[in-house]
């Protein structure tokens, strides 16, 4: 039932080209054209499934913009707190910068801790080339944190990229959902 629901809220979406980069325009990694709750209720209970138990892990990552609203979901079904990698600088001690580049953007994103926050979990919406995750492991890692585990939405990577990409960042990525772009279409299969 839980991938029906989701197979059905890629029926239909907009594909965009930006450059080379085919992007699919979904409620979920865009909050276009409304986020709808049963949705997201729908995938953060998926998402939840794929981390580790609660007491492996401290807190929850994420970066701005749309993985806020998975997280935060996914924050009160497993009751752990969350952090944000912004695309601000508030200028607080012990704030750095990550360079995260993707497949269509580069921007900086300024990373807060809570100092007792060590073992991670990172939540992320797309993986598609890989640079918002990466950003934030290696920002973790350079302030001494565990990566514990990493859960994506939605998978968009090909076998070999996906696993080069895990051997980069030393660290296995569980995803719910696998999207190839063909044409105009979003074809749907189960996660990694």
């Amino acid at each position: 039932m839980r991938i029906d629901r989701i197979k059905k809220s890629f029926s239909g979406i907009p594909i965009v080209t930006k450059g080379d980069y085919r992007y699919f325009v979904h409620p979920l990694s865009d909050g276009i054209p409304a986020v709808d709750p049963d949705l997201l209720r729908t995938v953060a209970e998926g998402m939840a499934e794929l981390l580790p138990p609660k007491s492996e892990y401290d807190i929850l990552l994420t970066a701005e913009a749309m993985g806020i609203p998975l997280v935060s979901a996914i924050s009160t079904i497993v009751g752990k707190p969350f952090s944000i990698a912004r695309k601000r600088r508030y200028g607080l001690e012990g704030e750095i910068s990550l360079e995260q580049v993707t497949g269509y953007s580069q921007n900086d994103l300024y990373l807060n801790l809570p100092l007792e926050a060590v073992r991670i979990v990172i939540i992320d919406d797309v993986l598609s080339t890989g640079g918002t995750v990466l950003a934030m492991v290696e920002g973790a890692r350079s302030l001494g944190r565990e990566i514990v585990s990493i859960a994506v939405f939605v998978d968009k990577m090909d076998t070999d990229a996906r696993v080069r990409f895990e051997e980069r960042i030393r660290c296995g990525v569980r995803t719910l959902v696998h999207v190839d772009v063909i044409g105009d279409e979003c074809v749907l299969g189960p996660g990694r």
